[in-house]
């Protein structure tokens, strides 16, 4: 029986680059992730990885927060030192050699950018002892980052994807990459291993289209087909910062299983452990990191990292001009605009709501009204429930939790929480009849409530 632990993005930050003062505090603030927190969050993951029965530890892309250079060489001492414990296998993806070229710096209330950057042609070498040094076979894209192959055991392979670009303004592969791709999956069948594969971008929009697959490579379902076809059968995938797992089947009949892993700098502070028994079984569970040290004393990760997404999901509906929330507050306008207006009706309806499915709405209608609906992961789909979630935040985030860590307190169709949510989420619906994606977002908020297919937090694979 073996042990592995996939990680995704880390997004370290460095405290050189600015941890006070209101320019820092309006970029931390516009964030789901944690910045300052980001370093002690992972020295205290991998101290306990370091400490645990883990093979291996795989880093599914996105280490830094944009690519700086001081980011990716504190980062590395860290590997470094987990590497004296346990091997370490990396790939980078796009926020490692900051491909929007907008590094930044923040002191007082100055922002400059001044900041130098890993080039992408640098990744290689400067990763090459968590990767390339180990491979037992390698391909350079045209950006000089690598995919590469390696043994995790017997008859166990990592298949390590870069798959920043393919050739066409997409995530993805070129042909010539893919090509490889499929040799490498045709030598593992030959040779009766197990392949399990590992790239950043998601090959499936988890939890709905609508919400994800923006997330995912280019030409998707071309891709995953012929993944499938070409023998891959689990993918571990980062980049959207939710946790989640789903099954895909192709019109020829292959199937595989993609696990995407939130994100470790923020809520819930995942740890994906897979283990495959002796017979080639594949099973995962979530494990979530219990506390790091900030400020001199440990916190609970969890509780913080969910205050932090929260407060950003508090800020958003707030409304708050570029003034009070984010100097780049341009670019998050549509996004406010939209989850302003949610609330707007589902408070307008959350009454008539409550009165429509009876008195057992009434306590969540309030507590909706009054913001009092939030909790924790816990106990995936058996150990937990909504009503242990109820603990003070707001229906909203509440559901914003339930989307990120995996729906790990589902709810029944026939519940109250349940009814009260389709209830306000299906009034816009109704009113505007010929508009799909409300349609469509009917169907996403079910598969956030009630989890959808199958358990995203433990499950044979």
């Amino acid at each position: 029986m073996y042990k592995f632990t996939f990680l995704a993005d880390l997004h370290y930050y460095s405290k050189t680059l600015g941890t006070s003062g209101r320019a820092y505090e309006l970029r931390s603030g516009s964030d789901q992730k944690c910045l300052a927190e980001s370093g002690a969050i992972i020295d205290a993951a991998f101290d306990h990885l370091a400490r645990s029965d883990t093979r291996a530890v795989l880093l599914a892309g996105d280490l830094t927060n944009d690519g700086e250079m001081v980011c990716h060489r504190e980062l590395r001492e860290k590997l470094y030192a987990l590497a004296e414990e346990k091997p370490v296998y990396l790939i980078t993806n796009t926020h490692d050699w900051c491909c929007d070229g907008n590094p930044r710096r923040f002191t007082g209330a100055r922002v400059t950018h001044d900041v130098p950057t890993m080039p992408h042609t640098g990744i290689h070498d400067f990763y090459y002892d968590f990767g390339g040094r180990q491979a037992i076979a390698e391909y350079r894209t045209h950006l000089g980052i690598s995919s590469y192959v390696i043994p995790l055991a017997e008859k166990i392979w990592l298949l390590a994807l870069c798959d920043d670009q393919n050739g066409r303004g997409k995530a993805g592969y070129t042909e010539p990459h893919f090509q490889w791709i499929e040799e490498q999956l045709h030598r593992a069948k030959e040779q009766g291993c197990l392949v399990l594969g590992m790239q950043h971008h998601l090959l499936l929009p988890h939890v709905h289209p609508l919400l994800t697959g923006g997330c995912c490579v280019g030409d998707r379902k071309a891709v995953t087909a012929r993944l499938a076809d070409a023998g891959l059968r689990y993918m571990f995938v980062g980049h959207s910062h939710l946790q989640r797992t789903d099954r895909y089947r192709s019109p020829a009949g292959n199937e595989l299983t993609e696990v995407n892993v939130g994100a470790l700098s923020g809520y819930p502070v995942p740890m994906v452990q897979v283990t495959v028994t002796d017979d080639l079984q594949v099973q995962m569970q979530v494990e979530h990191l219990a506390t790091f040290d900030w400020d001199g004393r440990p916190v609970d990760a969890v509780a913080y990292t969910r205050d932090h997404a929260c407060n950003l999901l508090r800020r958003v509906l707030s409304g708050r001009g570029p003034g009070g929330f984010c100097p780049e507050a341009g670019r998050l306008a549509a996004a406010r605009a939209q989850a302003a207006a949610s609330v707007s009706i589902g408070k307008a309806v959350v009454s008539f709501a409550a009165h429509r499915h009876g008195e057992g709405l009434a306590t969540n209608a309030a507590a909706f009204r009054a913001g009092s609906v939030c909790g924790r992961p816990g106990g995936g789909r058996t150990g937990g429930s909504a009503g242990s979630a109820f603990s003070g935040g707001g229906l909203p985030r509440w559901i914003l939790r339930q989307f990120m860590d995996g729906s790990a307190h589902p709810v029944g169709r026939d519940s109250a929480v349940y009814r009260l949510v389709l209830s306000v989420i299906e009034i816009p619906a109704h009113l505007l009849p010929g508009n799909m994606d409300m349609k469509k977002l009917i169907f996403a908020c079910d598969a956030i409530l009630t989890g959808g297919i199958g358990d995203h937090q433990q499950s044979v694979l």
